[in-house]
């Protein structure tokens, strides 16, 4: 029989009480090894070109910056390799997590969640799906409908122009989320599977980050 094929994940948080939580729920976890971890921005930046892990779980407050930044210069890095990308979040840091998102990262987990959740956010990132609550549903929903309801983002700011548009289905899958369904139950009411309703809130993140690179086009 052929080994079952491994899922490689790299970790860079400065809390050791949390970086060895992290790193034990891993290290039980079937089919996922470690291959790194960095208390901050310098040893990621020297270790992660060489480790090339397929999913890098990231905090954004870091002793020597922000993570935010290090998932930028990975999203528009040069090189082949790009890992899908998990950070940190706690409740109500919706503004941090969408900033992340914009960067590059592919979705959040909570900090302070069962070890079981965890590890099926890592599985769900490597398999190409995108977490999403309530709130950041409902920060899309203004984000992308701003010209019509003249809402705004988190920090007050307008969206750019520039943002593309979100696809009927797509609107129906945040509308849904954004009043507390769960993703199964979004795809029994729009009539798709599970998996049809991941696709779609991965095609909005990608949207965001479209919209964010073409601001930055223009600044350049």
């Amino acid at each position: 029989m052929l080994p079952l094929p491994v899922l490689t994940v790299y970790l860079v948080e400065d809390d050791p009480l949390l970086a060895r939580h992290v790193l034990d729920a891993l290290a039980q976890a079937d089919g996922i090894a470690c291959v790194g971890h960095a208390p901050c921005l310098a040893v990621a930046r020297e270790e992660l070109p060489r480790r090339c892990p397929q999913v890098l779980l990231s905090d954004l407050g870091l002793p020597d910056g922000d993570g935010t930044d290090l998932i930028r210069e990975i999203s528009r890095g040069a090189g082949p390799w790009r890992p899908h990308i998990l950070v940190y979040s706690v409740f109500g840091d919706e503004a941090k997590v969408i900033h992340a998102i914009e960067a590059g990262a592919d979705g959040y987990f909570l900090k302070g969640c069962a070890d079981r959740d965890l590890i099926h956010a890592v599985q769900r990132a490597a398999d190409g799906e995108s977490p999403i609550s309530p709130a950041i549903a409902r920060y899309l929903l203004k984000r992308f409908g701003q010209a019509e309801s003249g809402a705004s983002g988190f920090d007050g700011a307008a969206p750019p122009a520039e943002d593309p548009q979100l696809t009927p289905p797509e609107h129906a899958v945040l509308r849904l989320v954004a009043q507390g369904y769960l993703a199964e139950e979004v795809g029994e009411r729009l009539m798709m599977s599970a998996h049809t309703v991941a696709t779609h809130v991965r095609a909005v993140y990608a949207k965001l980050q479209l919209g964010q690179r073409a601001v930055l086009g223009l600044a350049s």
